[in-house]
Order: structure tokens, then sequence, then C-alpha cells
């Protein structure tokens, strides 16, 4: 009997200190905090040795993170605007199932940043990231179905109803999209409504068209 105890107690004591030493390591979500609180504290060299140090974790937040970093460039980390890093970082990240990398992919194919210019893989990408619900996939799912793109053609039904998706999950600035998509429609109380409640929601866009459109 003593050596079942003493054998259960064994087993209880290595879950304790298994436990303990997963406690104690960095992982990747703690140290991608430590690189938000670096960055926002404009600690910038430590910031970007942090998400490189992340990075090799191969953390999608992290890609997704380094990405934008590239695509935009960031004179405060010392990182040029760069194209073809930030469709690797993005390609890393979405490989990943980072919904907003998923959207950046979408956009660069759309426009042939960094690769060459492909609807149909831009459409991919951005209805990918649309089905994880990423908010501005949606929206620009929309605006291509309400003003066609290249061979896409105009669909007022598909437009309304990406827009309303995005609506759902609570972007004000689709609201606006709508509304617009509705005046072109004729269906002026639908819209009037929209923008009504997308100034509501403190959406400057919305407040100024209402202003200059309904004085």
């Amino acid at each position: 009997m003593k050596s079942n105890e003493s054998k259960i107690n064994n087993d209880f004591n290595k879950m304790l200190n298994t436990d303990q030493i997963q406690k104690e390591e960095d992982t990747p979500q703690k140290l991608f905090k430590e690189y938000k609180r670096f960055y926002e504290t404009e600690s910038f060299l430590e910031a970007i040795e942090m998400l490189t140090q992340i990075i090799n974790k191969g953390f999608p937040a992290a890609e997704f993170e380094m990405g934008k970093h590239h695509y935009f460039g960031s004179e405060q980390l010392g990182i040029a605007k760069d194209y073809l890093r930030a469709f690797d970082y993005f390609s890393k990240a979405a490989f990943l199932g980072h919904s907003g990398a998923l959207y950046y992919l979408g956009i660069m194919y759309l426009k042939g940043l960094g690769v060459a210019l492909d609807v149909n893989q831009a459409l991919h990408n951005l209805n990918m990231a649309a089905t994880q619900g990423e908010i501005e996939a949606l929206d620009a799912l929309g605006k291509i179905y309400q003003f066609g793109y290249s061979d896409i053609l105009p669909d007022y039904k598909k437009a309304e109803s990406y827009y309303k998706n995005a609506i759902n999950l609570g972007n004000p600035p689709s609201m606006l999209n709508l509304a617009l998509l509705l005046e072109n429609q004729l269906r002026f109380e639908e819209a009037y409504e929209l923008i009504i409640e997308s100034a509501k929601h403190g959406f400057v866009g919305a407040i100024q068209y209402g202003l200059s459109t309904y004085k």
C-alpha cells in the first residue's frame, strides 16, 4: 500500500513540476504582449528585437504584425516599405490561419502589390478571410461587387449581403457603404436610417455625409 502511495505522490510531483515549467516558459503569446508593450511605450529597438524573436517561434500574429510593418513601412522600427517582404510574411501568417493576413493577401493580389495581379486569387483570399469573420474583407468584397472590378460586373445583391454581414459584426463604415448602395437603388428611407445608425456609432464619415447631404 505504501509503495502505491509513494508512486502516486511521485506521479503528482512530476505533473506539478511539468506545470511549473510550462508556466515559467516564455510563450509566444506572452512575448507578443511584451512586444506590444515595448511598441506602445516607444521602445522601438526592444520591440523589433522581441518581434523577431517571436517570429522564429512560428507565431501567426507576429508574422502578420511584421507583414504590416513592411506593407506600410515603419520609420520608428527602421523598416522600409517592401511589398515583397510583406507578401512573404502575410503568406506565412495566412498558412497558419490568420484571417487578417488573408485579407491583406487578397488586397495585394487585387492591386498587384508584391505579386502578379490575380483577381481570382484575390477573391479566394478575401472570401477565406470573410468566412473567418474578417470585417475588412467583407467590406472589401462589398465594394468589389458594388462598383465592379476588372472583369467582375457589379452585383448589388452580393454587395448588400457582404455589407450586411460586416454590419452584423459591428462595422459602422459598412453601414455608410450600404447606405450609398441603397441610394443608388432609390431606397432612400433605408439608406437614411443606416447613415443615422453609423453616425450614432461615431463614424465620422457618416456624420460628414449626413451633414452635407441631408440639410
